[in-house]
């Protein structure tokens, strides 16, 4: 299938399209329309090839699929591949999504359309996340489905956990007005101490920023999910398509804190944050600034991430209700190998998960 030429201007039309959809592996000088094509949908950011291309560093191939015929796409979808041969698994992040609003509700043949696409290419099983409960629910209306995470390695994190997300508004005062009172504090101090604030998009500034990054997380004791060769990959992606921004604040020429957000069509993911341990206070002032400066580009929301620990106190502050998504979905294709995998594989998985992780990291950094 190719998208390229009218996928520049996606509009569905009708659902007529669904007669002679089926899905179609997208190829790789498509990605780029594909990139810009999602940001007039409600795709999540974890279904954006520039977002999926990292992976590959780490051993995990994404495909990526559009249902429809060539003019007139319905739906898309990214798969990342994890394994070989008949133990090979797919993984999908908040997807299928639909490419445009149409209020046409994805038929439950286009489900099992995928499924199919599944088993004709040798996965065992693919695993659904999806903010919608309703898409996983007729996914698991098409074919055999387990309420369980077959596959707990590798996640859309958090799957599980809540994310702080802040809606915005035109007025500053309408959206600092539903803060509790202490983050509303922490803004003015940091506003009268005299941080500046600054933006920029390069992977170069990340590299110039990341030993903030280290030294907050030895400081915290939490592990930094990726090495930073995968994020300077993602934000090279992401930069073309202005879709990513690296903020810092200052103090007397002394960059102490840092974030990296990326967008959807809605919104804007924090997804790192760092701050100088004498700085702490700044880190309101920050967020604060970075969502502001998020919404002038487009995004309604601001996704602080999720809150474990005591990171739950302080995002809490600035949004009291978080967002809980549905439990993941497998649903298995072939029931013997799947067997197998539960009895044999999981168990030496559990055990191995730190020691492949590690690999994977290194793999990562020699790709550098």
């Amino acid at each position: 299938m190719s998208l390229a030429t009218p996928i520049s201007e996606i509009a569905v039309r009708s659902t007529s399209a669904a007669i002679h959809a089926g899905w179609s592996e997208l190829r790789r000088e498509e990605l780029s329309a594909w990139n810009n094509a999602l940001r007039k949908t409600n795709a999540s950011i974890h279904q954006y090839p520039f977002w999926n291309e990292p992976y590959r560093q780490m051993g995990v191939r994404p495909r990526y699929l559009a249902w429809g015929n060539a003019r007139d796409p319905l739906a898309f979808a990214t798969v990342l591949t994890v394994g070989f041969g008949p133990a090979k698994i797919g993984l999908v992040f908040r997807g299928p999504t639909q490419v445009a609003d149409t209020g046409f509700r994805s038929p439950r043949a286009m489900f099992r359309e995928l499924l199919e696409w599944g088993y004709s290419n040798g996965y065992m099983f693919l695993r659904f996340t999806h903010s919608d409960p309703q898409v996983l629910s007729d996914i698991a209306m098409a074919g055999n489905a387990l309420d369980v995470d077959a596959f707990p390695y590798l996640v859309d994190y958090p799957v599980l956990s809540s994310d702080y997300i802040v809606p915005q508004h035109d007025s500053e005062e309408k959206t600092v007005a539903a803060f509790d009172r202490e983050a509303r504090r922490k803004i003015r101090r940091g506003t009268e101490a005299g941080y500046e604030f600054r933006s920029d998009d390069s992977p170069d500034a990340l590299q110039k920023v990341w030993p903030l990054y280290q030294d907050c997380a030895r400081r915290k004791q939490f592990r930094i999910e990726r090495p930073l060769s995968f994020y300077m990959e993602l934000m090279r992606g992401a930069q073309s398509h202005n879709r990513v921004r690296l903020y810092t604040v200052s103090l007397n020429g002394k960059m102490v804190g840092s974030t990296v957000t990326f967008r959807d069509r809605t919104t804007a993911h924090c997804l790192l944050a760092a701050f100088d341990i004498e700085h702490r206070h700044s880190a309101a002032f920050l967020h604060w600034h970075t969502m502001r400066d998020s919404y002038r580009l487009g995004a309604s929301y601001y996704n602080l991430g999720p809150g474990p620990g005591s990171l739950a106190r302080f995002k809490s502050q600035f949004c009291q209700t978080p967002t809980t998504y549905p439990a993941p979905l497998t649903m298995v294709l072939k029931e013997g190998w799947f067997r197998l995998w539960g009895k044999a594989f999981v168990p030496m998985a559990k055990q191995l998960h730190p020691m492949v992780r590690r690999l994977a990291l290194q793999r990562a950094a020699l790709t550098r």
